[in-house]
């Protein structure tokens, strides 16, 4: 029966208390059920998911902050986690993103279920980076709403496995998180919307990539290439007009022409004087 599979989300944090309140909703008003691990956040971020506990979020684990980003450790977390849980379906997900099914009303959890009767055991994800284009000001707490200006990045096909099924023997921690791995591995032919969130500022690009530390684990796997020693130079954002925009914010309609190899802060475009 389609309606009885169930889902739980896996969300790693650390300060997000921009977006926390946006993504558990999302989730867990879909249906869909939520376990955080907090990377010891300083700001309201265990405060906000304490708020949902029971409502949704079903335990908060912790993993300690050593100073640096690590997202091995947070691979190790998050699969930790999922071996708790006996929900059929698994979404490996960040703060900063809003995943969707791409088809204009129908839910994400709706989505997954379709998927699953078709006899597919995974989706992939097409990611579109959102991009303030204001004056510089910092979107209101309604960001996704005011935002709609992005670009679709692609470096290459099937990058993005974020939702598997439990039971599938899969696995995503060689790739850092982004494709999965396994023998039985059977990915859906219909990609599924991965919004991405990178920056709500200029400021807030600045503040979370400049100087940024990542763990020797990670280093050694050469992940993180394209995020090392970035200058602020590098990381101003690129004028609207090097944007594609969409026609509602709330619209699925993507533009997937033109697909980014790169991030905006190795593209070789003109970008903003400010």
């Amino acid at each position: 029966m389609i309606g009885s599979i169930s889902c739980a989300a896996i969300l790693a944090v650390r300060n997000e208390a921009r977006h926390i309140h946006r993504i558990l909703s999302e989730f867990i008003g879909q249906g869909i059920d939520v376990v955080v691990i907090d990377n010891d956040s300083t700001d309201e971020t265990t405060t906000i998911c304490r708020q949902y506990l029971g409502k949704g979020v079903l335990f908060m684990e912790r993993v300690a902050w050593t100073g640096c980003f690590d997202l091995s450790a947070q691979l190790a977390a998050k699969k930790a986690v999922a071996a708790r849980l006996d929900h059929d379906w698994l979404i490996h997900t960040d703060a900063d993103e809003w995943m969707q099914s791409p088809r204009p009303g129908e839910t994400l959890l709706d989505g997954i279920r379709r998927v699953s009767a078709q006899g597919y055991n995974a989706i992939n994800f097409e990611e579109f980076v959102f991009l303030p284009v204001n004056d510089g000001s910092k979107p209101g707490i309604h960001y996704e709403r005011e935002m709609c200006h992005y670009y679709f990045f692609e470096p290459r096909k099937n990058r993005l496995m974020r939702a598997w099924q439990r039971n599938a023997d899969l696995s995503n921690r060689a790739s850092g998180g982004h494709r999965l791995a396994g023998d039985k591995l059977n990915v859906s032919a219909e990609p599924f919307v991965l919004r991405h969130y990178i920056a709500l500022s200029q400021q807030d690009a600045l503040n979370k990539y400049l100087g940024r530390a990542f763990s020797a684990t990670d280093l050694s796997k050469n992940w993180h290439g394209n995020r090392l020693a970035l200058t602020k130079e590098q990381l101003r954002l690129p004028r609207k007009e090097r944007l594609k925009k969409l026609p509602e914010w709330d619209s699925r309609e993507f533009d997937r022409t033109d697909p980014k190899r790169k991030h905006f802060w190795e593209w070789d475009e003109p970008v903003n004087s400010t």
